[in-house]
């Protein structure tokens, strides 16, 4: 495939799972989309600084310390010293927040699920063959521009 033709694959799998991500975490009472993306951005990243988390979830750093202090609050995260700077916090999943995040998830899959069901055979296992594709893509590191 040519890189225009990769670009439009491109745009077209970000759409199409933003788009089930918003159908399927629109209804999930667990809690609010923005505790669940820091829930799973945690989950993703392990012990991470309040500025990486903000800067991950493209928000401010005062917006993010609110919501860590929310969840802290609620015994969903736990924040420990960071050993590389002792003036900065690790901010990581307690296992309660990972109960929470796990029901949410379970919540969101089983929105999806009732769409599945409607699918044939061959479209599942379709699905099934790319979203292990889109688990590779996640771990393979970015080219550099000039190389393609």
């Amino acid at each position: 495939m040519i890189a225009d033709e990769l670009s439009e694959l491109g745009v077209g799998v970000l759409v199409a799972a933003a788009r089930l991500t918003r159908l399927g975490s629109r209804d999930v009472t667990a809690l609010p989309p923005a505790a669940m993306r820091l829930l799973g951005r945690l989950d993703e990243l392990g012990p991470t600084r309040i500025s990486e988390l903000a800067k991950a979830d493209r928000s401010s750093q005062p917006t993010m310390s609110t919501l860590v202090q929310r969840q802290e609050e609620s015994g969903l995260v736990r924040r420990e010293p960071d050993p590389a700077d002792s003036r900065a916090s690790l901010i990581s999943l307690t296992d309660a927040g990972l109960a929470v995040l796990d029901r949410g998830r379970r919540e969101a899959g089983a929105v999806i699920a009732s769409r599945l069901s409607q699918l044939p055979a061959n479209d599942i296992a379709t699905l099934e063959a790319a979203v292990i594709v889109m688990h590779k893509i996640l771990t393979l590191e970015p080219m550099e521009a000039n190389a393609r």
